[in-house]
């Protein structure tokens, strides 16, 4: 019986992120299934149209691929998110995937927020990757939403704020916002503030909204408050721990993925 494995990722039309983030954690998942045949889709329809025009690439959406795997004799398939919480994107991969799954098994992998007890090894993780001097406050940006999903955001800039005091957390479509974590920063005395992408990939968000130069960037929002502002562009999906991460929900959902 042939066994399938599909990445889903929400994608980016940055190739420099995308081969050091959602190929870097295809990759990963490929070796760590070996005989295992691995799809890629992305759930953006802008990203894959803007990708087939301007660079002549070409990728599946989520019933494109599943339909690829069913003509390819796939008959049980796991599902791998590379989102970061269960939100809009995860609702809507978990709805396409009942409804064009057909006659295959599926299971369907957790994105790499699923519960509290993701929140202290995320952030232990940010701490190894972004090791901070003593004057300065690492803030990391995360994208929000106006999902009921959200408040894994506070709850993990609760958990950073608890461990140290050198962690912040904000959102860019959601809360806590640009302005709710500068006035968060301006009540403590650290005016060194490093910025890092809580994105799996370091796109626009990363580098239009948070490390830009218009008006209303993260960086320029916090130079403008006092702050003396460093940053990094590097994606979530460049650290091998996240990667390793997503290997683990992946093998997970193998152990669940019911026979035919």
């Amino acid at each position: 019986m042939k066994t399938g494995l599909l990445v889903v990722s929400f994608g980016t039309t940055h190739l420099d992120t995308l081969e050091k983030t959602i190929a870097a954690a295809e990759r990963d998942l490929a070796a760590a299934f070996p005989g295992v045949p691995c799809y890629r889709a992305f759930t953006s329809g802008i990203v894959r149209e803007r990708l087939r025009s301007r660079q002549g690439l070409v990728v599946d959406s989520v019933p494109e691929a599943l339909a690829r795997m069913r003509g390819d004799g796939v008959e049980r398939a796991v599902v791998q998110p590379t989102l970061l919480i269960p939100g809009e994107e995860f609702d809507r991969l978990r709805a396409e995937v009942l409804a064009n799954a057909g006659d295959m098994a599926v299971s369907l992998g957790l994105p790499l927020l699923w519960d509290d007890g993701d929140l202290i090894p995320l952030t232990k993780l940010l701490e190894r990757a972004y090791p901070m001097e003593e004057d300065q406050v690492l803030l990391a940006m995360g994208h929000g939403t106006d999902h009921s999903a959200n408040g894994i955001y506070h709850r993990l800039a609760r958990c950073m704020a608890e461990r140290s005091g050198r962690l912040a957390l904000c959102t860019v479509e959601g809360t806590p916002s640009f302005q709710d974590a500068i006035d968060a920063l301006l009540a403590q005395e650290r005016r060194r503030v490093h910025l890092a992408p809580l994105l799996l990939v370091a796109g626009d968000h990363s580098k239009n909204d948070m490390a830009g130069d218009g008006p209303d960037s993260l960086r320029t929002l916090l130079e403008q408050a006092g702050f003396q502002v460093t940053w990094s562009l590097r994606g979530l999906g460049e650290l091998p721990e996240v990667r390793e991460k997503l290997v683990r929900r992946a093998r997970s959902a193998f152990e669940v993925l019911p026979e035919k």
